[in-house]
């Protein structure tokens, strides 16, 4: 492998998106509180704050900040915050879990931990399913790089940092 590390980022195409649809509601309010069908007060609140997200999502087309760094410490979620990377010797496997839904599948990376009684981290997933994912679930549905080639890149990552 040529590169040291991975950074895979948002999907630019779902912050574009989110862009515009918060410029849209954002104008419509305006209007709204142009128009005083919305009190002062509520409507200056609805404005700032849609307007506050369209500028946070025009800002992120621009400076993205990483979702997933894979490097050879190991894998960093940027939700994960103050945790530090999920070292390749804790992780004793690495696969992916589809669950679908009505209109899309979302995709997760399940991490299992190796058994060490020193180690308490234990993550369980609080969604509509029944069953632990892994001890560590990363969501990876939204992002620039496809979940399989992403899980195909840890896979060597974890292949060459592991393996020694």
């Amino acid at each position: 492998m040529n590169k040291k590390e991975i950074i895979i980022n948002q999907s630019k195409t779902k912050r574009i998106t989110y862009a515009v649809v918060f410029a849209i509601v954002t104008l419509i309010y305006g209007i709204m509180y142009r128009s005083n069908l919305l009190s002062r007060e509520l409507g200056l609140v609805l404005v700032a704050f849609c307007a506050g997200l369209t500028l946070y999502f025009i800002y992120s087309v621009y400076f993205p900040k990483a979702s997933i760094v894979i490097n050879k410490d190991g894998i960093k979620q940027k939700a994960m915050r103050g945790k530090g990377p999920i070292k390749w010797e804790k992780i004793s496997e690495i696969y992916i879990c589809v669950i679908p839904k009505k209109k899309y599948d979302t995709y997760f990376l399940g991490i299992k931990y190796r058994k060490d009684e020193n180690d308490t981290r234990k993550v369980k997933f609080k969604g509509k399913v029944d069953q632990k994912i892994g001890d560590a679930v990363l969501v990876i549905d939204e992002l620039e790089m496809q979940p399989y080639d992403i899980y195909n890149n840890i896979q060597k990552y974890y292949s060459k940092f592991i393996r020694k």
